[in-house]
């Protein structure tokens, strides 16, 4: 079950409630929110494909442009049809070593290659 969440009413009682604290604790309040938020700045990691942007790239993206989405696109769609047609050759080079090999012993006779 998803309940919406009143923002301005949470507002309005923080607000309210702040002006019940002694300044000396707003202030150590405030210097820990600044903190906090330097922490924060301090552990700003990178999305794991940022390399792929370049070094131009905006630290705090976590999408590429679609120039380096469609150039990551057509890499992988080069690499699967040279390595389809490595295996096809492959395969087929090896059937044929295979039937050369079985001549060659006698293992198969020529008229049967023949035919």
């Amino acid at each position: 079950m998803r309940t919406e969440i009143n923002t301005q009413l949470i507002n309005d009682l923080l607000n309210k409630s702040c002006t019940k604290l002694k300044p000396s604790t707003l202030d150590v309040l405030r210097k820990s929110r600044t903190l906090a938020l330097d922490h924060q700045r301090a552990y700003n990691t990178n999305p794991a494909f940022a390399w792929i942007g370049g070094q131009y790239a905006k630290v705090n993206s976590h999408h590429q442009s679609k120039s380096v989405n469609l150039a990551v696109a057509a890499l992988f769609v080069a690499c699967l049809i040279s390595g389809a047609t490595f295996w096809r050759n492959y395969s087929t080079e090896h059937e044929i070593c295979e039937v050369d090999v079985a001549i060659l012993t006698d293992v198969m006779p020529l008229h049967v290659y023949m035919d």
